[in-house]
């Protein structure tokens, strides 16, 4: 299957997601994809093709209120680890408490508390965090999960 010639960028497009075996995003106009002077679509394209692709755990943000106060989160997965980003207001001193299954976050001087569940189970002692501009990040080593299997004694009464 060749992708060059002199076909139209649409039936070209066609035969990309063919090659892929999935549905990409509609491809712009012609008329609309001057390459030249407006590149405004592909960050759309990009976009949306980030959003398919990005697993729904992968990344949550947002803005939580928490006790009236708005706090911006952050928390990243990886393989290995969970990464959660706060926004605290400056300056901060914060002090840091983790869980398994959930990390809390005190400003003494503020009396601000701020509680975050986490996606799944982490070793707490393996928690470090650091503090710059505003930005608190927590990052927590994932709790490996025990695969193996176990006989179980079945009690016949």
């Amino acid at each position: 299957m060749s992708l060059g010639g002199n076909s139209s960028p649409q039936s070209r497009w066609k035969q990309v997601e063919a090659l892929l075996g999935t549905k990409l995003p509609s491809l712009p106009e012609t008329s609309d994809m001057s390459p030249l002077t407006d590149t405004s679509w592909v960050d759309d394209y990009v976009q949306q093709m980030l959003k398919k692709a990005m697993p729904k755990s992968g990344m949550l943000r947002g803005i939580k209120t928490i006790h009236g106060i708005k706090t911006n989160t952050e928390i990243f997965e990886t393989h290995h680890y969970v990464i959660i980003k706060f926004k605290l207001p400056q300056p901060s001193n914060p002090i840091v408490k983790a869980r398994a299954d959930r990390v809390t976050i005190e400003d003494k001087p503020l009396l601000k508390k701020q509680s975050v569940k986490l996606p799944c189970l982490v070793v707490p002692r393996s928690s470090k965090a650091s503090y710059k501009n505003g930005i608190l990040q927590i990052k927590m080593r994932k709790r490996k999960v025990d695969q193996t299997a176990y006989d179980v004694y079945v009690r016949y009464l």
